[in-house]
């Protein structure tokens, strides 16, 4: 399972330690949560959705499960 913050944080050229020194959250958490083997909290959320200018309102957006 790959969810949309993969694609999106990849678009933005921005690496998975770019993005973990952007918000504070652990490359390996970042990691897990891209693969969906770590749940992703709102804070977590509010963080990242900032780091990647990503609209407030659809923020759950990100951390769905991306169509293949």
């Amino acid at each position: 399972m790959a969810i949309r913050l993969t694609s999106e944080r990849k678009k933005r050229g921005i690496s998975q330690y770019s993005l973990s020194r952007m918000t504070g959250i652990h490359p390996s958490d970042i990691s897990k949560m891209e693969s969906g083997r770590f749940p992703c909290f709102d804070g977590w959320k509010k963080r990242i959705a900032e780091a990647l200018e990503w609209p407030e309102g659809r923020i759950d957006e990100l951390f769905t499960e991306e169509e293949q």
